[in-house]
């Protein structure tokens, strides 16, 4: 329901295919190739798993056109396997349950034909522009409305006729502003062509020596190392800088990384003051029901870690 399919679908004359557990990469596989599916949508996690399926199996999904993304951003190294190798259309799309449910969808526009390959893929890993009756800004802790810059982030508001007006029993009552916007609990950033980008959500985002940094953006620069099957960051407790980025790794399968190598990999993709202080490796980061890493579960397994000045 939070995806609005069984709406949009009979709207559409199509056929609506419901996984159901079976949410693994094989399985998948198998109900696309059965159905004859042509679109599917799903969290990063998921569409992961079908990917290392497809690589490990040599199998092919010729039917699916496209690939719609949200839940959590999808990492750049997903959507070029996807696009280059099997020929299917990425497309990130960003919505809740409290905005019934899609807020922003990602449509390349007739301009971003003149970019370079490079500039067109920045556009495709942000979330994209509002639709129609949604409008989004974002705004600093004090609530001051931030820059289009395409740089600067802040906390995500949004506003429609069709978004929530409250919460039962008046919870969560200060995310609600007195001129009608919401705060999504998102850190983001617009730019001049109105594409929102994603770059945490504020329970997830670092704060390091007074500084935010991005988990989502370290998580997606580790996950394009080759070694790399799954990666999550969390801050951990700091002497000096309060917060820093801790890794945390499942290693692919055949491959045995270092986190020196890790580290190093990411040293030109990111700001230097951003390379995590420390990269852990695990057999499993955990998951919700959606195919969410729970940061949850992963604070309280790290709850403690000690990390050098």
């Amino acid at each position: 329901n939070a995806w609005g399919t069984p709406y949009a679908t009979p709207m559409a004359g199509a056929r609506l295919v419901l996984p159901g557990p079976g949410l693994d990469g094989k399985s998948l596989h198998e109900l696309i190739e059965q159905t004859k599916t042509s679109v599917i949508l799903g969290v990063p996690t998921v569409m992961l798993g079908l990917l290392n399926h497809l690589k490990q199996s040599g199998g092919r999904v010729d039917c699916l056109d496209r690939l719609v993304v949200g839940g959590s951003a999808v990492p750049q190294a997903q959507i070029e396997a996807y696009e280059g190798t099997y020929g299917v259309t990425v497309v990130h799309a960003w919505g809740m349950t409290e905005l019934s449910p899609l807020g922003s969808f990602v449509v390349m526009q007739r301009e971003f034909n003149e970019m370079s390959a490079d500039d067109q893929m920045r556009m495709k890993l942000k979330q994209g522009k509002c639709m129609y009756g949604v409008e989004m800004r974002t705004v600093d802790d004090n609530g001051n409305k931030l820059a289009a810059d395409g740089e600067t982030s802040g906390h995500l508001q949004i506003r429609s006729p069709w978004a929530t007006s409250g919460y039962f029993k008046d919870e969560g009552a200060s995310a609600f502003t007195e001129d009608g916007w919401f705060t999504t609990g998102d850190v983001a950033n617009l730019d001049h062509y109105g594409f929102m980008a994603i770059t945490d959500r504020s329970k997830d985002v670092i704060k390091s020596g007074g500084e935010w940094i991005s988990s989502i953006d370290l998580e997606n620069a580790a996950m394009s190392h080759p070694g790399v099957a799954m990666a999550a960051v969390i801050g951990v407790a700091h002497p000096k800088w309060d917060e820093r980025p801790l890794l945390v790794v499942v290693k692919a399968e055949g491959e045995d990384p270092s986190p020196a190598d890790i580290i190093e990999f990411l040293k030109p993709k990111v700001a230097k003051w951003w390379l995590p202080d420390a990269v852990e490796f695990v057999d499993n980061i955990p998951l919700g029901a959606t195919g969410k890493i729970l940061k949850t579960a992963l604070r309280e397994q790290f709850a403690g870690y000690q990390l050098t000045p």
